[in-house]
């Protein structure tokens, strides 16, 4: 390796946040203790709060002891060498030329050889501003590379996003920013075009012919607890829809990339999110009961926490097949999985006992793996059918433990692959979606539901699949059935 791969500085705005704490520096430990951390790797966090750099460590240590299984001291006090604390306000450009000077000597002193990555983890009206600063005040005039990383939300809505992306565009680039969907850093997200597309069995029946209906679900089993003022300006349809949701819908229903590069697979995506398609009609929001007493959320808020709904996938492969999604906070469970049902068209269909569905569940947390019902005839009868299930538990596996999503995103920037990234193409379209739908809302009181905590969202969300004849499939319900079903069997 050049050794000059083998060095970088990288800076976190917003490092005293629960983002950095909980998520970042721990998976930086991670990586350092699987020996994928870059060797003369430079953690700079940069906050406004007045301490030093071992204060800094004391509170990142505490948050590894609570995040990570597989803490030592050992592996820590190895690990902190990285760590170091700069206090500035990264609002005021006075600040910048003494942040510019420190890096620069921190670079020599690290040999890092003008590798930068930047990672504003701060709201994200901030983003021009502070990209303008680096680029004024000279840090970004290295001989190494200079990668900026931008956490969500990217904007409010298209107009503000445009905004933010025209801002860091003129600074950075696009080929040097990388935008964060989590999400897509998840193993089993990565998964699935690798599902459909590496199995023959999938790879001639991913189409309309073939598949009934998609369901794409993600739950929360807690309420927006002390970022109510946050989640207020947000929601669930820009917090989660926008991007999560909308992101997994485009891995399940793209075509083949022309191969895996970078480009091949987001102009994949592009082209099904072109095509994508909300009535208003087909959205139902909810907002749990409770939630206009949060800390910071105002006394008559209409803000939905959460959402499910119907979209249209306008594309010669998918035509007509309805993608249902649904996401929410202090829902009954925390869960997220993907769910493809598959037509249910057979000269066994008329049997005594009704034959069921095919379901192929992508099962995203907390538990990772794969299921598949297909059906068989049932023992000790003529005719009669039975669904099984194929059941694998990826996460289950003692031996192999998947990676944290940030533990692959980070370790992405580093090497400079962009592919779990969004392109401002993507986010383009997903708010353009989000904004003609709510254009075409003249009162959202109208579509707002109210629903207990711990239950599975407003009641009117299953009649929008009802009236189509579907249902929202459960995966710990089609567990716990088979087994009850056996358990009868037996009793016979």
């Amino acid at each position: 390796m050049n050794r000059c791969e083998d060095g970088a500085i990288f800076t976190i705005f917003g490092g005293t946040g629960n983002l950095s704490y909980y998520k970042l520096m721990p998976a930086f430990y991670q990586l350092h203790q699987e020996g994928r951390l870059i060797k003369r790797m430079a953690i700079v966090a940069i906050g406004r709060r007045e301490k030093t750099t071992k204060d800094y460590i004391e509170e990142v240590e505490v948050a590894i002891k609570q995040k990570s299984k597989t803490y030592t001291k050992e592996s820590f006090d190895d690990f902190k060498d990285h760590i170091y604390y700069y206090e500035m306000d990264f609002a005021d450009d006075e600040h910048y030329p003494a942040f510019e000077k420190y890096m620069s000597e921190l670079d020599t002193a690290i040999e890092a050889c003008g590798n930068r990555v930047f990672y504003l983890a701060t709201l994200p009206n901030f983003f021009p501003t502070i990209s303008k600063q680096l680029k004024t005040y000279g840090l970004l005039e290295t001989r190494g590379y200079r990668r900026a990383v931008f956490e969500k939300p990217f904007g409010y809505d298209y107009t503000s996003a445009k905004k933010i992306n025209e801002g860091i565009s003129e600074v950075f680039g696009e080929s040097n920013i990388y935008r964060i969907d989590h999400y897509l850093g998840k193993e089993m997200i990565q998964n699935i075009h690798m599902i459909r597309l590496s199995n023959q069995i999938f790879k001639g029946v991913w189409n309309k012919h073939s598949i009934d209906n998609v369901q794409i679900t993600v739950k929360e089993d807690m309420g927006v607890g002390d970022r109510g003022g946050y989640y207020d300006q947000s929601g669930a349809l820009r917090d989660m829809i926008q991007n999560h949701l909308i992101q997994i819908l485009a891995l399940v229903a793209m075509e083949p990339p022309a191969d895996l590069d970078t480009e091949s697979i987001r102009q994949e995506k592009v082209k099904v999110l072109k095509h994508i398609a909300i009535n208003k009609e087909e959205v139902i929001f909810g907002q749990y009961r409770g939630y206009t007493e949060e800390e910071k959320v105002p006394s008559d808020s209409l803000t939905e926490t959460f959402v499910g709904l119907k979209a249209h996938v306008n594309t010669e492969r998918f035509q007509g097949v309805p993608f249902y999604l649904r996401t929410g906070k202090y829902l009954d469970t925390r869960e997220a999985e993907v769910i493809v049902e598959f037509k249910n068209d057979s000269v066994y269909k008329n049997l005594e006992a009704s034959m069921e569905s095919n379901l192929l569940v992508i099962k995203i947390q907390p538990e990772e793996g794969i299921y598949f019902r297909i059906n068989t005839k049932q023992p000790r009868s003529e005719n009669r059918l039975m669904p099984v299930s194929m059941d694998y538990c990826q996460s289950c596996n003692i031996v192999y433990k998947s990676p944290e999503a940030y533990e692959r995103l980070l370790l992405d920037i580093t090497l400079g692959d962009r592919t779990l990234f969004t392109s401002w193409e993507e986010i383009e379209h997903a708010w353009r979606i989000v904004d003609k739908l709510m254009a075409g809302i003249e009162n959202k009181r109208d579509y707002i539901f109210t629903y207990e905590p711990k239950t599975d969202g407003p009641s009117e969300v299953h009649e929008l699949l009802e009236k189509e004849g579907h249902v929202w499939w459960c995966l710990s319900a089609l567990t716990a059935t088979y087994f009850q079903d056996l358990e009868v069997e037996d009793e016979h």
